[in-house]
């Protein structure tokens, strides 16, 4: 979806922290505050190649794909073609902040086209900035999913489908309980290639990873080194394990799938180290709860690729072993960035027990992907 829009108001810059505009989080907030933009110029001189008393500033606010809540941490940028030969001189960049909204500093004057990324998702709309020293304040703004191709593999205890409904996302579903066809999907790359993003539920059949298991691994692993994106939650962590064995470190023998579905039902307050996460939430903590036992645990996370986004305290129950106790510090949701994709594992997932903490997380790694 490419809107185009002109900002609908326009306020001199010196008198923003005080005017009548009243935008949540921005209408009392001055230019220079932590959500104004920087600036990349490709001329190695460090100086801006316009005139500052020739530019402005456009604030505006990002809205998720429905339209229902706001966007944090997307990325808003937009290019400048100051010696007008077409090709961009500069970028003049920022984020969103916790609450959608983003400004953009030193614009020069003229009609600028505003692009907004978050994982696959993406909007742009112009916006016209015609007074040097002013504000222009662009409409509100919803990222977009009609171009985003999105695969959802079925699973027994999960169901990742019905948040992707919420954001008003469509999917091409493979059952991953009965038959075939999602192993026939998974042994293809070329169909894989076909999506932006997969999704791994939890309780999908265990019947393709002694006899394809290499196979799908190994397609996992091109597919996102090739820019795909992937989520597995919980019983699904064995996808992710056979495509990338030393991102985390699951409780257990590697070579049973059973091995680390050992987690105790309950409720974990766990640490939420995600800065986008933090935001989402409006705290560094999250209340996760897990409604069934023998869910995967993970142990370790040390690989320079993985990020740690969540980690809790783990109690487990290894009846295999008849040994009990606490996994400390266990990650419970990473990010592992290889290649130019990434691919996310979460201990946690949507089911009815999913806590307002969880969905809130579950919809912020959607639109990280």
């Amino acid at each position: 979806m490419v809107s185009h829009r002109w900002g609908v108001v326009v306020v001199p810059a010196f008198v923003l922290g005080c005017s009548e505009y009243e935008i949540k989080g921005v209408g009392d907030r001055a230019l220079g505050a932590d959500d104004t933009g920087s600036l990349s110029v490709d001329d190695t001189s460090g100086t801006t190649p316009v005139d500052p008393a020739d530019v402005g500033a456009i604030q505006g606010r990002v809205c998720n794909t429905n339209g229902g809540d706001w966007v944090v941490g997307a990325d808003v940028y937009i290019s400048v073609d100051s010696d007008g030969d077409g090709a961009e001189d500069y970028r003049i960049e920022t984020t969103t902040d916790a609450d959608g909204y983003f400004t953009l500093e030193d614009v020069p004057m003229g009609t600028h086209t505003v692009h907004v990324e978050k994982g696959s998702f993406t909007t742009s709309f112009d916006v016209l900035v015609e007074e040097p020293g002013t504000v222009t304040i662009a409409e509100e703004e919803c990222l977009d999913a009609t171009d985003v191709e999105i695969a959802v593999i079925t699973g027994s205890y999960d169901s990742i489908g019905d948040i992707l409904d919420t954001l008003g996302m469509e999917y091409t579903q493979y059952n991953g309980v009965t038959g075939q066809a999602y192993v026939q999907f998974l042994t293809n790359l070329s169909e894989m290639q076909q999506y932006d993003i997969i999704f791994f539920n939890c309780g999908i059949s265990d019947g393709w990873i002694n006899s394809q298991g290499s196979t799908i691994g190994a397609n996992i692993k091109s597919y996102v080194e090739g820019g795909g994106s992937i989520y597995t939650s919980d019983w699904a962590f064995y996808f992710f394990e056979k495509a990338f064995p030393n991102a985390v470190g699951f409780y257990g023998e590697d070579n049973r799938v059973d091995s680390a579905r050992v987690g105790r039902e309950g409720n974990i307050n766990a640490s939420v180290l995600d800065a986008n996460m933090q935001a989402v939430l409006g705290s560094n903590m999250a209340d996760l709860y897990y409604d069934l036992g023998s869910w995967a645990v993970a142990e370790t996370a040390d690989d320079a690729n993985t990020e740690v986004l969540i980690r809790g305290d783990a109690p487990y129950d290894d009846w295999m072993s008849w040994s009990f106790g606490t996994v400390p510090n266990s990650p419970l949701a990473i990010r592992y960035d290889v290649g130019s994709g990434t691919a996310i594992y979460t201990s946690f997932h949507n089911e009815r027990q999913a806590t307002v903490d969880m969905t809130r997380l579950l919809e912020e790694i959607i639109l990280s992907l």
